[in-house]
């Protein structure tokens, strides 16, 4: 190439000048605006902006809408506010035909979830902006919130049946027994849900207001209790059964894997733990219900009464799900009468942890501390989920927590004669929390045993004292029958 032409290349090209790579990468004078500088909210300035409730959204929303018979100008500044001003107003449309087809497509299955604004008030938003109440449009979201769940869990339970339960019924995979286990009656669940849908349906009125919902969700809440507290007790044992078949069945890994590259897959035990997920959030949900029930209100007593009777239904399913797996734990254990005399693994009735603890050589050992003992054991190689007992089981009257003072960042504690290790500081913490837990248990034992043993031998002692007062009694009530008597002889005789 000649002179000119590298000449003209230079000229095209030039070094680039002294720091001009230090130079900075954002423009104090740019046209180009990002959408998160639009933001200029408190939120955004304070940190991460906090996602609101749908109840203050509709609430907000509802008081911010300019009427539907104002100007066109008006209109767009509606459409601005995330309505589209053709929801606010149905031109040619009739009222009656706009309500029972949004009730069908709500039959159907619809789980587009946005507030009972939007969805189900928007038709008759002129009459009801003159008439409810903030209080009261939240309270209409907070039973909209509690039937567009249903739709949901209607929805991921047609699904499980649909993708899970019968093609795993043609499979031969489970047996009918571990099919129960697995999914328990999803006909059921499916039935239970629906009457609820559907009657939170029947309660509105023409415009889609309700009034009154107490009755009808304390007789729901009723039945609940004979098929949620079975299926969480069973629950324990499908969580084990799904578990120990995917480490062993080939076909199954396969049919796990096959469901899972489809689009939208979700996995099976997301779906089998819907149920139990749902329940625990009733108390919450008719919680915000009666947050915005005014007093004096015919649901108040009823909406008491139906969060006292899931708060106890409540309690029977985790004690339900506590001893199943308690009887769990148990079946892992391969029991040996020379590590166990007093047979504290039988006898215990509650699991309070389990996990992976070592000693002081690192030797790894899987530990069940239930609430009679501390049972280490060792992971058979040639059955699964299965474990036999290493050393002698150390019973809760031995426990002692004693932090390990070997230096200031130790993880490590000790349970009767055994120096035991984790591998962080939550996870110590954790463990001694439980053993600590198990020692508050055998003391009220203790002291209990205690008491009944004080209690009978006081019986004793007052039984002791009742039967010499007897003695005492008897002794002289004859001793003062024989002086009596005696001069009656003697004059007898004379």
């Amino acid at each position: 190439m000649n002179e000119t032409g590298d000449v003209s290349i230079l000229e095209k090209f030039q070094e680039p000048k002294k720091r001009f790579w230090l130079r900075s990468r954002k423009r104090p004078k740019s046209d180009a605006i990002s959408i998160s500088s639009m933001d200029i909210s408190i939120d955004s300035v304070c940190g991460k902006k906090k996602r609101r409730r749908i109840t203050e959204v509709a609430s907000n929303i509802f008081f911010s809408l300019p009427s539907v018979s104002g100007s066109e100008k008006k209109r767009k500044r509606a459409s601005n506010n995330q309505l589209d001003a053709s929801f606010l107003s149905f031109p040619g449309t009739d009222v009656d035909t706009h309500n029972t087809t949004l009730k069908q497509n709500e039959l159907a299955g619809n789980v587009a979830i946005r507030s009972w604004m939007v969805d189900i008030a928007v038709s008759n938003l002129k009459d009801l902006s003159s008439t409810l109440s903030r209080r009261e449009v939240k309270r209409q979201e907070a039973i909209y919130e509690l039937y567009c769940g249903e739709n949901v869990l209607l929805n991921d339970l047609s699904a499980l049946r649909e993708s899970y339960y019968d093609p795993l019924l043609s499979l031969d995979i489970f047996n009918t027994s571990e099919l129960d286990t697995l999914f328990g009656n999803i006909d059921s669940f499916i039935e239970l849900h629906s009457e609820l849908r559907d009657n939170l349906v029947k309660l509105r009125d023409q415009s889609g207001f309700t009034d009154i919902v107490g009755p009808t969700i304390i007789n729901w809440f009723l039945q609940l209790e004979t098929l949620y507290i079975e299926r969480c007790r069973k629950q324990i044992w499908a969580r084990h059964l799904l578990e120990s078949r995917k480490l062993t069945n080939k076909r199954f890994q396969e049919f796990i894997k096959k469901k899972l590259e489809t689009s939208h897959a979700v996995d099976l035990w997301t779906y089998l733990d819907v149920p139990r997920s749902r329940v625990v959030k009733y108390p919450l949900l008719v919680k915000e219900i009666l947050k915005h029930t005014p007093s004096g209100h015919p649901d108040e007593i009823s909406l008491k009464e139906s969060r006292e009777i899931l708060l106890k239904l409540l309690n029977e399913i985790d004690k339900a799900m506590g001893d199943a797996e308690c009887q769990l734990a148990k079946t892992k254990i391969n029991p040996k009468g020379e590590f166990d005399p007093d047979k504290c693994v039988e006898n215990a009735a509650q699991l309070i942890t389990e996990g992976q603890l070592r000693d002081s050589r690192g030797m790894k050992y899987h530990c069940f501390l239930f609430d009679t003992c501390l049972a280490m054991t060792r992971p058979i190689r040639r059955s699964v989920r299965k474990y036999n007992i290493s050393f002698p089981i150390v019973t809760s009257k031995e426990f002692c927590q004693d932090i390990d003072s070997t230096s200031q960042n130790s993880s490590g504690f000790k349970v009767g004669k055994h120096n035991l290790y984790v591998d962080d500081e939550h996870q110590k913490r954790h463990w001694i929390d439980a053993l600590k837990r198990v020692f508050r248990f055998s003391l009220k034992e203790m002291e209990i045993a205690i008491e009944k043993e004080n209690a009978n031998h006081f019986q004793k002692v007052d039984l002791k004292k009742r039967t010499k007062e007897m003695v005492r009694e008897n002794n002289f009530s004859f001793t003062l029958r024989r002086n009596l008597l005696r001069p009656k002889l003697n004059t007898d005789t004379s």
